[in-house]
């Protein structure tokens, strides 16, 4: 895919499952915890920080550390350039989407004729 709106926004690795649903997650809130963002994706500890570690390298979230008592806590926010790219790439996902949809209908209307075709035959 290398032409028009097909071709891939930059931001479509950094964007790749599981991290469009850490971004999700963390969009639909003010401010989300670590243990939630584990129970709700479920995700292991160590795959959830690697990914918020890159998402965090990229600026699209910030991190506010603080502690209660011993216990370290962690509250994620998207900043401001990243739900600037998070909304880019969704106008992105949403084109593509509409461009692909007639070549989906029109698969889906080949599949049902070729499908009831062999019955009218019978």
């Amino acid at each position: 895919m290398t032409k028009g709106s097909e071709k891939l926004p930059p931001d479509a690795r950094l964007f790749a499952h599981p991290r469009l649903e850490i971004c999700g997650a963390i969009a639909r809130r003010a401010g989300v915890s670590f243990r939630l963002l584990c129970d709700e994706l479920e995700l292991s500890d160590g795959n959830l920080s690697a990914h918020l570690r890159a998402l965090e390298n990229e600026a699209v979230i910030h991190v506010e550390r603080t502690f209660d008592g011993r216990r370290r806590l962690s509250q994620y926010r998207l900043t401001d350039t990243g739900k600037a790219r998070l909304r880019s790439y969704i106008e992105w996902i949403e084109s593509f989407a509409r461009a692909l949809e007639p070549h989906v209908s029109a698969e889906a209307e080949i599949r049902t004729v070729s499908m009831v075709t062999p019955l009218d035959n019978a």
